[in-house]
């Protein structure tokens, strides 16, 4: 049974992720956006690791390759409008912080004041996968600053004016633009390797 893209989309929406903010800071520029994949990648509490997923041709990605650190912060349910000023475009155009009451990791990475927790993260290993940068990250600071539950890919949606979710969906399609060659010529390369050896 050949199921189509739009029911396989429909059927991936199942899967509510947190939504998490990353910020990073580098050469005097910082920037931050929203991203939904980023998870816990290690099982030893003496050594905990963050995993983030970032398009290559964000703004913040580049900080974060140039400075080798970010900072991972859940939001609270309550905080729709903070995760919205971090989706809405990019980085390039203004700077997402501006406003925003904020104070400086160690590596001097921004650190959102009003968030449900932030983790401190340096970046360890590094892998391109075409239309995305993975980049694995040891935490080395983290503080819980807000209680109730993270918000959530779904209820963020939800939470979305029509015309919000236009602005968000055109994002996406100039996204997948540049991204879908870089994963085109990442995936022919892995074909020609015979898969991927990371």
């Amino acid at each position: 049974m050949i199921i189509p893209p739009s029911e396989i989309d429909s059927l991936l929406r199942l899967v509510d992720r947190e939504v998490w903010i990353v910020t990073a800071a580098a050469g005097g520029r910082r920037g931050g956006l929203m991203a939904t994949w980023v998870a816990q990648a290690s099982i030893d509490r003496e050594r905990p690791v963050i995993l983030a997923g970032l398009a290559p041709n964000h703004f913040t990605s580049g900080l974060v390759e140039e400075g080798q650190a970010f900072v991972a912060h859940l939001l609270a349910e309550s905080q729709a409008e903070l995760a919205w000023n971090f989706a809405k475009d990019s980085g390039h155009e203004r700077d997402k912080l501006a406003g925003l009451a904020t104070l400086e990791s160690a590596s001097g990475c921004p650190i959102l004041e009003h968030c449900l927790a932030w983790f401190d993260c340096r970046v360890f290993a590094r892998h391109d996968a075409g239309d995305r940068l993975f980049f694995w990250a040891d935490v080395v600071a983290a503080e819980r600053r807000g209680t109730g539950n993270p918000l959530r890919e779904q209820a963020f949606i939800r939470s979305l004016t029509d015309e919000q979710r236009k602005v968000l969906a055109l994002q996406r399609e100039l996204d997948l633009k540049i991204q879908r060659p870089l994963a085109d010529a990442w995936r022919a390369m892995c074909g020609k390797m015979g898969g991927n050896k990371v």
